[in-house]
């Protein structure tokens, strides 16, 4: 009886893992495939980043939800099923205003799928063993999966058959921790919280724009995808080693949120700057601030109004999807400025914060 015991925890623990990897895969395949989509659909609206805004909105509104603790795990295996055959049939539709309307109805879908399996997941990757190679060999299947840097186009069918690998993991392993499910309380709407998650995502959605900074830099369209890639599957990987082995206990949660405005603030000042380095760091200290926030301690309050859960909501599309789509409407006019713009948006709300705290700081020690 202990033998077998013993093989179902060990069971349990590779479902987790592989559930690990399957969320990150569907993660990375929804910001680069949908976003190539609407580049190579031609959408005259918002340069074509309107898929990527709506799975966006779709998995901020959903994502926590109550009614997502209570749905049976066969939702979200359907849910999966019909992402990853949407996929492979998109692309089948000849006539450019149903391929369109599909790939909307696609991308609801699919940041339905999403919001229910970061809702549902009950592990942290970077909780789960010394090292979090999870977002690593997650951007290995999907680079895979992409046919890069062979081609530009990925196969839809490709994708669709990894997505269905990700729907069937996915779902064994909801099943096996559906009744172990502890509904999270929920935290208080900080913006601090918000902007390092708004800045990546801004920088993964406008990717496949023509004219933001990072085409300006003279790379390669796969060039570009294979390093936001590595961006968004690397950095948190390597933060995390560097955390565990300098000890995470060291630093102080609140220590992590300073060190994160400070990055973004950092990254909006290089925009100010014209040479290749500073572009390029421009991009990569965002992208360091969301990695630490990734491997940030989880900390949760007891409780938390529907006023507060509203307001997170509100604050998270408003510096997210929405801002998306106007760097999208934007930018076929003025260029790479409203990405800038956008950029130096999060550096001048990272400074406000930071002089806040330092502020409240300094009123608390003159106090004592």
């Amino acid at each position: 009886m202990s033998e077998a015991l013993h093989a179902k925890l060990n069971a349990s623990d590779a479902l987790a893992h592989a559930g690990e990897v399957a969320q990150w895969t569907l993660l990375l395949l929804g910001w680069l495939w949908l976003g190539e989509q609407g580049s190579r659909l031609g959408w005259s609206l918002a340069s074509g980043v309107v898929p990527v805004a709506l799975w966006w909105t779709a998995r901020l509104m959903c994502r926590g939800q109550a009614w997502v603790f209570r749905c049976p795990p066969m939702l979200i295996g359907l849910c999966g099923l019909l992402t990853a055959l949407g996929v492979g049939l998109t692309s089948q539709l000849l006539g450019p205003a149903q391929a369109q309307l599909s790939l909307l109805i696609l991308a609801l879908l699919w940041g339905l799928w999403s919001a229910m399996v970061e809702t549902r997941s009950q592990v942290s990757t970077f909780e789960m063993g010394p090292l979090a190679w999870h977002p690593l060999f997650a951007g290995a299947l999907v680079m895979l999966s992409l046919h890069l840097p062979e081609g530009l186009q990925s196969s839809p069918w490709t994708v669709s058959f990894l997505l269905t690998l990700c729907a069937l993991v996915l779902w064994m392993r909801d099943q096996d921790t559906f009744r172990r499910i502890a509904v999270c309380c929920g935290s208080h709407a900080q913006i601090e919280s918000l902007l390092a998650p708004s800045a990546m995502g801004l920088m993964m959605g406008s990717l496949w724009l023509d004219n933001t900074w990072c085409a300006g830099l003279g790379w390669r369209t796969d060039l570009m995808v294979a390093f936001h890639l590595a961006l968004m599957a690397g950095l948190p990987v390597m933060v995390a080693g560097l955390l565990r082995g300098w000890g995470a206990a060291r630093v102080s949660p609140n220590a992590q949120t300073q060190v994160v405005l400070v990055l973004l603030l950092g990254g909006a000042l290089l925009l100010l700057g014209s040479s290749v380095w500073q572009g390029v760091l421009a991009i990569v200290l965002p992208a360091m601030a969301w990695a630490l926030h990734c491997c940030r301690p989880r900390q949760f309050q007891a409780t938390a109004s529907l006023m507060s859960a509203w307001i997170g909501r509100s604050l998270a599309l408003l510096l997210g999807p929405i801002l998306l789509l106007w760097v999208g409407a934007a930018s076929s006019a003025d260029g790479p400025w409203p990405l800038r713009a956008a950029m130096l948006l999060f550096g001048i709300l990272a400074a406000s914060k930071l002089a806040l705290g330092f502020f409240s700081r300094a009123r608390f020690h003159l106090a004592t």
